[in-house]
């Protein structure tokens, strides 16, 4: 089995493991509603998620140099069996974990949609109940 190929393995193994344990910070950051925390991991994911396109791209290529096929690549790739498996694990947690984000993240905005529809019913009262006694901006009540 080609060296190369064991070395790309090896390299998605790490950005997974870099993913994963920027996803388990974004987790933080989501459970504590600071979103610029969760802004500044996506940033640094993007660039870990391009790199890994480009090992997929050449691990889904490397049998295509030898002259091979995809099949081929997945055959080198069982001679792998741990770092695939533990590959696949890796990518399985990350996913789990940006399912609970993402459902944490559609709570928290539907709670805050449900908290200005309120404020918005409250304005509304407010208004009705003021109606013909409110002060127009500019003018002060000198009255007692």
């Amino acid at each position: 089995m080609p060296d190369f190929i064991t070395e790309l393995w090896s390299e998605k193994h790490a950005i997974l493991t870099d993913i994963y344990e920027l996803t388990q910070h974004q987790y933080t950051y989501v459970e504590n509603n600071q979103i610029d925390g969760v802004l500044d991991i996506l940033a640094q994911k993007q660039r870990l998620l391009a790199r890994l396109q480009q090992v997929d791209s050449r691990l889904k290529h490397s049998g295509d140099q030898k002259g091979g096929s995809a099949e081929d690549t997945r055959n080198i790739a069982s001679g792998l069996p741990e770092i695939v498996r533990a590959c696949r694990e890796l990518l399985e947690k990350i996913v789990q974990v940006e399912q609970e984000c993402h459902a944490r993240l559609e709570k928290r905005r539907d709670a805050i949609a449900t908290e200005l529809g309120q404020l918005h019913e409250v304005s509304r009262a407010r208004a009705a109940y003021m109606g013909g006694n409110a002060i127009s901006g500019g003018e002060l009540d000198l009255t007692l």
